[in-house]
């Protein structure tokens, strides 16, 4: 693998699940330090070595490499969820050199709570969210009613906040959204203090480690979820609760803005999970086709993906909001075999023509997709290498996405494994 520039932040520029684990697991081979920046344990990647397939959803993909780790304070720790990874990477001789940071914010057990309770009160109009706490545990954070790394380590602070924010939490629960809660102060003290006591050897600063070893030491930050999740320039409100563009790195990491690549993770074709506007989506057998071939199962929720063609405007308007300096294409082989392909150049809003997403989502539910269709490839290309092995119509199909987008593509990703990469 080439020389590669950093510090470098991995963004994916769709919906989410394009592929950044695969990225983040080959990138760290040459990074030193590998943070995780923002989101939860709703956000996971999948890495595959040697035909064996990892799932993380809270460490940092590139453990595998035995490097420095670390969890920013804008991920939010599902404790039991972080122990059961690392542990099993223990089981496995490998132990993780991990810091979280102290300031990250911890999700209790009334927050999936009120996420499930939430979904049920809101009916037709539910999200699709996961039911696991996480934007219950942002919200809180905001609020100030949160309970931080720093109180789950230390016994007296856990109760004391415990005591003084659950009986709010409950109300809201049971008076507000109808539902019981299972919980008490008790029952969750006795489970997270033995939680918070495992994992004090791991908290820390992330945030002045970064800043004082930014210039000296190789940098590598995944970001979690995709760009159109972004709480603020995704498709809200059917997105997550974090900034899941390049620009929030510095913000929930801690240290100042500053010249820094980007690598924007395109899979081949568009897909989503949940609720929410999808231009571009199939409700046929090519989609079906796409969902199996493509294994588009969520790691995290198991729930079908919804697939579709992929979207030029879509990453144009990531690209703006990130501005990638490179592209990863991901999961090209899962294409191999489809007759025709087509690519959405833009969208058809009330006689114009658009480049990029209109802003407000109801304007976006409106948007018509303009095609153009490729001819496709029967060759299977998880063998190839180099990017004159690949048949014409996949290299045109590249070309197409290159020119369009105006960013070079580095990588191109043919199959689920480490081996299985081009890189150009």
């Amino acid at each position: 693998m080439k020389n590669i520039n950093f510090p470098l932040v991995v963004i994916g520029a769709q919906w989410g699940d394009e592929g950044k684990g695969k990225a983040v697991d080959i990138l760290a081979k040459q990074a030193d330090y590998t943070v995780r920046f923002n989101g939860g344990n709703n956000a996971g990647h999948s890495v595959v070595v040697n035909g064996e397939k990892f799932k993380l959803s809270l460490l940092p993909s590139g453990i595998l490499w035995k490097k420095q780790l670390m969890l920013s304070q804008h991920v939010v720790i599902n404790p039991a969820v972080l122990l059961k990874e690392i542990d099993f990477f223990i089981k496995r001789g490998l132990y993780p050199k991990l810091t979280i940071d102290s300031r990250a914010h911890v999700v209790m057990p009334y927050h999936q709570e009120l996420d499930a309770a939430t979904e049920i009160w809101k009916g037709k109009k539910a999200t699709g969210s996961l039911h696991l706490g996480i934007g219950y545990c942002y919200e809180d954070k905001n609020n100030r009613f949160g309970i931080r790394m720093e109180d789950l380590i230390d016994k007296k602070q856990l109760k004391e906040k415990l005591t003084e924010f659950f009986p709010i939490k409950k109300r809201q629960i049971e008076l507000v959204y109808g539902q019981k809660t299972k919980s008490t102060v008790e029952t969750i003290y006795k489970e997270f203090v033995i939680y918070g006591q495992r994992l004090k050897q791991y908290v820390g600063d992330v945030s002045t480690i970064t800043a004082e070893k930014i210039n000296t030491k190789k940098f590598l930050f995944e970001g979690a979820h995709g760009t159109f999740l972004d709480a603020v320039f995704g498709t809200y409100p059917y997105t997550t609760a974090v900034n899941t563009i390049s620009g929030a790195v510095f913000a929930y990491v801690g240290f100042p803005p500053q010249a820094i690549n980007t690598l924007g993770i395109v899979k081949a074709y568009t897909t989503r999970v949940g609720n929410g506007p999808f231009p571009t989506e199939l409700f046929n057998q090519t989609g079906d086709k796409i969902r199996s071939v493509g294994g588009e199962f969520g790691t995290v929720s198991k729930r079908p993906r919804r697939c579709g063609w992929l979207d030029i405007p879509l990453i144009k308007t990531a690209h703006r909001l990130s501005g990638f300096n490179k592209l990863a294409i991901t999961k090209l082989d899962v294409l191999s075999g489809i007759d025709k392909i087509k690519v959405c150049t833009h969208y058809k809003l009330e006689g114009k023509l658009l480049k990029t997403l209109p802003p407000q989502i109801k304007d976006f539910y409106r948007c018509q997709p303009v095609y153009k269709i490729f001819q496709g490839w029967k060759t299977d290309i998880s063998k190839c290498r180099k990017i004159f092995q690949l048949p014409k119509a996949a290299k045109k199909y590249l070309s197409f996405i290159e020119k369009s987008i105006g960013v070079p593509i580095q990588y191109v990703f043919v199959g689920p494994g480490r081996d299985e990469t081009i890189e150009i």
